[in-house]
């Protein structure tokens, strides 16, 4: 599989936030060559997990956390699967967006031809499949074409379970799309290389 056209600019974002120096290297790779190399040569960034989300309900009696502190409007909430070689398990998730067009579309409204940028801050916890739960939390951007959403995200996590201490240390960097026809999304999510040892 390879990266969507915005990866490269997604991820060049994020490893600024990351490391204050920009990603080079090839605007497409496979699953396994993703690996951002900064100019510095200092940092690079390794896959954590894929993550497949699916939209379950635009209902906030079912959101998985609280809406203290979130910025913009209840969107919805849902669930799915991450899979990665340091990180595999469930997804249950929450978002809010200022300035998204979803909640338009999905009421079959007509919505404007052309680019269109929200905010997004979503939540939610990940029950990894030896047992652990992580809360993850982030901020960052959606871009809509006429096609898609291509997204952009720093995530931050917490978790008691001592296996995975060591991502409460580290940010996380997002890039993925989001299909609001099938309420489908996925993350491409990243942290500092060696960051688990």
């Amino acid at each position: 599989m390879s990266i969507p056209p915005l990866a490269p600019i997604a991820l060049a974002f994020l490893t600024l936030v990351l490391s204050a120096s920009e990603v080079i290297g090839a605007s497409t790779m496979t699953q396994s060559e993703k690996t951002a190399t900064t100019t510095s040569g200092k940092t690079d960034l390794e896959p954590l997990f894929t993550a497949v989300l699916q939209h379950r309900s635009a209902a906030e009696l079912d959101a998985v956390v609280s809406s203290e502190g979130r910025a913009g409007a209840y969107i919805g909430s849902g669930d799915g699967t991450a899979t990665g070689k340091h990180l595999e398990g469930t997804v249950r998730w929450s978002l809010w967006s200022e300035n998204c067009l979803y909640p338009t579309t999905r009421k079959g409204h007509p919505v404007p031809d052309g680019l269109h940028l929200c905010t997004l801050n979503p939540g939610g916890f990940i029950e990894t499949r030896d047992g652990a739960r992580i809360r993850f939390d982030g901020r960052g951007y959606g871009l809509r074409t006429p096609e898609k959403y291509h997204t952009s995200m720093t995530l931050v996590f917490g978790t008691e379970d001592a296996r995975y201490t060591w991502l409460t240390h580290v940010l996380g960097a997002m890039e993925g799309e989001f299909d609001e026809k099938t309420g489908r999304a996925v993350w491409h999510v990243y942290v500092p290389a060696d960051s688990h040892s």
